[in-house]
């Protein structure tokens, strides 16, 4: 395996077949073609052979070192995913023009958060509210209170920024 010089993260992860431990793969920079090596237990003697191997690859080429393994339960969504149910207004900029956004999130009965968004610009004040508005309850969400968004979305509208070239 190539060691690159950029090498920001490495990790070893225990591969099973089955239950039964066949090895461990070092993977750098998350992995992919030519950033993993694996260490075949039946080939080096046994699980804590192939271990101790691996965290000698990488302590010899300079990974970065391992850090042990922690996080959320299997299946738990990260708490950097998770989105709040809802629909909201966003301002981007598309190259030195603000353009208004309507977001809209819901969760799937699964907990799985979803997300869209339509552009003001592009589908009108109320055609990118109400595609927002369908897109959320197509998947089961609640129906919001139309009126009381659309006054919202343009009072947004009415306080746009003003565009970066000027």
């Amino acid at each position: 395996m190539p060691v690159s010089n950029v090498a920001t993260s490495a990790h070893i992860v225990t591969i099973r077949r089955d239950g039964v431990v066949e090895g461990y793969q070092l993977r750098v920079n998350g992995g992919g073609p030519g950033l993993s090596k694996f260490f075949a237990a039946k080939k080096l003697g046994g699980e804590d052979k192939a271990l101790r191997a691996a965290r000698k690859f990488a302590r010899d080429n300079h990974l970065p070192k391992t850090k042990p393994r922690g996080g959320s339960p299997e299946g738990r969504p990260m708490r950097t995913t998770q989105v709040e149910p809802g629909i909201r207004f966003v301002w981007s900029r598309s190259g030195t023009e603000p353009v208004l956004q309507v977001h809209a999130t819901w969760r799937l009965r699964n907990g799985t958060p979803r997300h869209t968004h339509f552009s003001v610009q592009r589908n009108g004040a109320e055609g990118a509210l109400d595609r927002a508005i369908e897109a959320r309850i197509s998947c089961g969400a609640p129906q919001p209170d139309r009126k009381k968004l659309l006054a919202a979305l343009r009072k947004m509208l009415r306080a746009a920024p003003a565009p970066a070239g000027k």
